[in-house]
């Protein structure tokens, strides 16, 4: 994901600016200058990491299910950062960014990242020992096709079957994506299975250059992690001690 410095130098935003968050409470944006920040909790009630609101305005709003409470075109640019692929869904709020931003950014894990087997973390409090692909409460996968936001569902069944177990991935670790105007994205439905694994196999031949597999049917990880979490968890050490 750019940094602060880089949205302001790459898309030449200016001082004056009016400049929306979406979705920021977790992570503020302290180099950038927000106008309005609009999450369902404010970044003092944050449970990870609590912080004092550095934009001008917050607005409490489910994004999921509520739209946003202001004119069309009223911010000079959006932005919405590692927010859309958690939310179960992502389209209300992708059309209320189109509606109320001249222009934006969006930026979310790359679709090789996002199912990437993860190592063996015996006190990842998200998954135990389980190895998953990408991170484990990510419902979807973003990727460019013809110029547009290809939004795909994450679907868990298939990327444990053999054919898209992934163990290296060379490409990008972000998917990012400018728009001016009018978001442009096209959503792939799983009521379709056969159309969905097409999908995923289309993504993988356009990527195949960038992509390692792991073995047919089980794969064990490096030994050193095992031991590295063995000994994590003796010590009682690591994210799942910490909550």
């Amino acid at each position: 994901m750019l940094s602060d410095e880089e949205i302001i130098n790459r898309y030449q935003i200016k001082p004056t600016d009016k400049v929306l968050d979406i979705g920021g409470s977790m992570k503020q944006h302290p180099f950038l200058k927000i106008n309005t920040l609009v999450d369902i909790i404010p970044p003092e009630e944050s449970p990870y990491k609590k912080e004092k609101l550095s934009a001008e305005h917050f607005v409490r709003v489910d994004i999921s299910k509520e739209k946003l409470p202001f004119k069309n075109k009223e911010f000079d640019f959006a932005l919405c950062t590692h927010t859309l692929e958690d939310l179960y869904n992502p389209f209300l709020i992708i059309d209320e960014m189109s509606r109320v931003g001249k222009r934006g950014y969006i930026a979310t894990p790359s679709f090789g990242t996002d199912i990437l087997y993860s190592h063996f973390n015996l006190t990842d409090w998200l998954t135990g020992g389980r190895r998953v692909p990408g991170i484990a409460h990510h419902k979807w996968l973003f990727s460019l096709k013809r110029g547009k936001m290809q939004i795909l569902p994450k679907n868990y069944p298939l990327l444990y079957t053999p054919e898209f177990q992934i163990t290296g991935w060379k490409g990008e670790p972000e998917f990012e994506y400018y728009w001016e105007g009018k978001i442009e994205y096209q959503e792939i439905k799983d009521l379709d299975f056969h159309k969905l694994i097409r999908e995923y196999r289309n993504w993988m031949k356009r990527n195949k250059t960038k992509i390692r597999k792991g073995r047919p049917l089980f794969f064990v990880d490096n030994p050193y992690y095992y031991l590295k979490e063995f000994i994590k968890f003796l010590t009682k050490r690591g994210e799942g001690f910490l909550r």
